[in-house]
């Protein structure tokens, strides 16, 4: 009531958002991305979440795995 400001709705975030388009070459990069987009979305709303902090973990394990591919 009096003092209390009413809860804004957040805005969706979405990984896409936080991480530029690459096309992956590896099944397992792009089952990882699958897995890190619903992952996000449940943890995007949680206390001391940074989206930047997680997009960069994202990044590094895709690179890593893309990186797999050559090594063949």
């Amino acid at each position: 009531m009096f003092g209390k400001k009413s809860p804004k709705p957040t805005p969706e975030l979405d990984l896409a958002q936080v991480l530029p388009p690459v096309p992956l070459k590896t099944a397992a990069a792009r089952r990882f991305m699958e897995f890190c987009q619903h992952d996000f979305q449940s943890h995007a709303h949680a206390d001391g979440f940074d989206p930047n902090v997680y997009a960069d973990a994202v990044t590094l394990v895709v690179d890593r795995l893309e990186a797999t591919r050559h090594m063949e």
